[in-house]
Formats: structure tokens, C-alpha cells, sequence
């Protein structure tokens, strides 16, 4: 036998309870998966993916700068998807996804808008 273990020492096991049996200790709780903070501020989320959330959606709405920002908006959704990260799914990274998607479509539809708008004017349909 090993030297470090005592005899001296009865060992215990943990008693049986039975189901019907009332347990007034209390209980661990789980570490919650999402945060009530983390709908409000977007915690975990690449800066990229957020740039490119505000941004294609401001471009749609906004006239002459919405050119501007969906030109920015399309690079960065394009680099945040690029860059995400391999690991278990959390909220951050799914809401991550999802702003880049976001700003890649909607800086998309707009430059789209743009580019018939500017074929248009081009072909002198508007005066």
C-alpha cells in the first residue's frame, strides 16, 4: 500500500437518497450561455462585421453619401466572413455572421441602385 493514504480514516460514501425524499441543499446554477447585456451591446462580434452591418444599411438610405458607404460596406462584410473564427457557435459569432451578410447584401443592392441609376443617366433616359 502507498504510504500517503491513511488507514485510520474510514472512508465515506455518499448516502443513497431516495427519490420521494425532500434535498434542502442548495443548487448550482449554470453559467447562462448569452447574456441579457450581450442583445444590447454586441459583445464578441468582429469590428469588421458591424462596420459592414451600419454601414451597407445606412447606404440604402442615405442618397449621394450611400455610395460611399456601401463601397465600404461590401469589403468589410467580405473580410469579416474571411476572418471569423473557427470555434463552437456562440451568440457573437452568429450575430457576427449575420451583420456581415447584412452589409454585404444591402451595400450591394445599393451600388446595384447605382449602377442602373447611373446607366440611366448615362443613356440619357433622366434629364
Amino acid at each position: 500500500m502507498p504510504d500517503d493514504i491513511d488507514d485510520d480514516e474510514p472512508r465515506r460514501r455518499p448516502r443513497r437518497r431516495d427519490p420521494g425524499e425532500d434535498d434542502d441543499r442548495p443548487r448550482r446554477r449554470r453559467e447562462p450561455e448569452v447574456e441579457a447585456t450581450d442583445f444590447l451591446i454586441p459583445t464578441g462580434v468582429s469590428a469588421y462585421s458591424m462596420a459592414a452591418c451600419y454601414f451597407g444599411l445606412f447606404s440604402c438610405f442615405i442618397p449621394v453619401l450611400g455610395l460611399l458607404m456601401a463601397l465600404i460596406a461590401v469589403p468589410c462584410g467580405v473580410v469579416a466572413l474571411r476572418r471569423r473564427k473557427k470555434r463552437a457557435s456562440t451568440y457573437g459569432s452568429v450575430t457576427g455572421d449575420i451583420r456581415a451578410v447584412l452589409g454585404i447584401v444591402c451595400g450591394s443592392l445599393t451600388l446595384l441602385g447605382y449602377l442602373v441609376f447611373g446607366v440611366l443617366i448615362a443613356a440619357g433616359s433622366l434629364k
